[in-house]
């Protein structure tokens, strides 16, 4: 991670060099652009949420806080940097790898370099993988689906990768270490994920997906190779919103193989300009290959805003329930979230 820090600041530096002596006396407009090219730090996120649990049998919890401050620089037209840092919530580490032990955690730190033909970026961000995976937190209407919650397959992780569109149709491939945000490769083994979409009129967003990838010894016990698919489709026209999704993840090693299916089907209408209805359906099937215990998990809630959006209430009613073992432990969330104007540095 600290060697991949220090790249990032190389880079973005040389291209900063190289854009200041581009032009040693610049005119009007020059001048113009390159103050505002020089404006190197801005603040780019803030994000406050807080959550209140209660359910069955009789419990009431009040989660820890999460939050996260990111920063961006642009050095050139071309290249920039954006990094934040936050609590480990945000890290979603798959259940293979080790489980996050700091409070504040590096969450983003991507270094970008815009090219005719796409993006290339370096460092850690957000596997490109289905609707939700690929969307930061601010724009999530609910919870991440059950499988980044149950860590099925990982949200964040170090790696590079090329991103590129034309015409509504993107193509966003990342070779990752395969164990999560804030790791370094422990296994000395890669994944590749790659997504392919298109994004049209009605807010239309529908696309494919696909993973392989290594785990060896200390991540495994044993060699294991991990391949995955995924499909998605939506739509949002006038507020009205609906999103399906589904994955399957394959696990074979020695001792047998996995396969990990889950889908889920999201839907919004407004009630007026600041009160939307909200639902889903998701379940979560751990092994498809035997009788495992599959989860299904309903929401229907609302999500309240502001006129100004920077203060977001969310309820949701949840109804959980296991195809082998029925646990009571149905749930009741509120979710206050802000995000605050953001102010250049």
């Amino acid at each position: 991670m600290k060697i991949l820090i220090l790249l990032l600041l190389g880079i973005c530096s040389q291209a900063s060099a190289y854009s200041n002596s581009q032009s040693s006396t610049p005119s009007n407009m020059q001048l113009g652009e390159t103050t505002k090219l020089k404006s190197i730090l801005s603040m780019n996120d803030i994000f406050l949420q807080s959550q209140f649990r209660t359910g069955e049998p009789s419990y009431g919890i009040l989660d820890n806080p999460q939050w996260r401050l990111g920063l961006e620089s642009r050095f050139a037209q071309w290249i920039d940097i954006e990094g934040s840092f936050g609590s480990n919530q945000f890290l979603y580490r798959p259940r293979w790898s080790f489980t996050p032990t700091e409070s504040v955690n590096l969450i983003d730190l991507k270094g970008t370099l815009h090219t005719l033909i796409g993006d290339i970026y370096v460092g850690q961000f957000r596997i490109p993988w289905g609707l939700w995976g690929s969307i930061d937190e601010e724009q999530l209407w609910l919870p991440r689906n059950l499988l980044f919650e149950k860590g099925y397959f990982l949200l964040r992780d170090v790696g590079v990768g090329f991103h590129t569109n034309f015409e509504g149709y993107y193509m966003n491939l990342a070779a990752h270490n395969g164990e999560g945000a804030g790791l370094s490769n422990y296994d000395n083994r890669m994944f590749v994920t790659g997504q392919w979409g298109y994004q049209g009129p009605a807010n239309i967003d529908f696309g494919v997906g696909a993973t392989a990838g290594r785990l060896g010894i200390p991540v495994a016990t044993t060699e294991t190779q991990i391949r995955g698919a995924n499909a998605y489709f939506g739509f949002n026209i006038f507020g009205l919103g609906l999103q399906i999704e589904g994955s399957v993840i394959e696990t074979h090693n020695e001792t047998g193989n996995i396969d990990t299916v889950a889908w889920h089907a999201d839907a919004q209408h407004p009630v007026s300009d600041r009160i939307n209805l909200i639902t889903r359906y998701e379940q979560l099937n751990p092994n498809s290959k035997t009788a495992a215990n599959v989860l299904g998990r309903g929401y229907l809630g609302g999500e309240f805003h502001s006129r100004d959006n920077i203060s977001r209430l969310f309820v949701y009613i949840i109804k959980n329930n296991e195809s082998l073992i029925e646990t009571p432990n149905d749930e009741f969330r509120i979710i206050w979230r802000i995000t605050p104007p953001i102010i250049d540095m």
